[in-house]
């Protein structure tokens, strides 16, 4: 039982890795939208970091060096 144990601590650190993974990308591809002045693509972008966000927030989980700031702007 030990090592499932382990392995479940593990699977669950890949996926805290990747989610922070995803985030990091995500917002990344919204700065670079938000550089380029497309707006209907930053606010696709910006609902996505969302769900990110509220999938992190339901784990329970830390990230660090992320911009959680995931409020959707109003296309104009």
């Amino acid at each position: 039982m030990g090592v499932q144990m382990t392995y479940s601590v593990s699977s669950t650190a890949d996926h805290e890795s990747e989610l922070a993974s995803i985030a990091r990308m995500l917002t990344h591809i919204r700065d670079s939208a938000r550089a380029m002045d497309a707006q209907a693509l930053e606010y696709c972008v910006d609902l996505a970091l969302q769900a990110v966000s509220s999938e992190i927030r339901n784990r329970r989980d830390t990230v660090t060096g992320v911009d959680l700031d995931f409020s959707p702007r109003v296309l104009q």
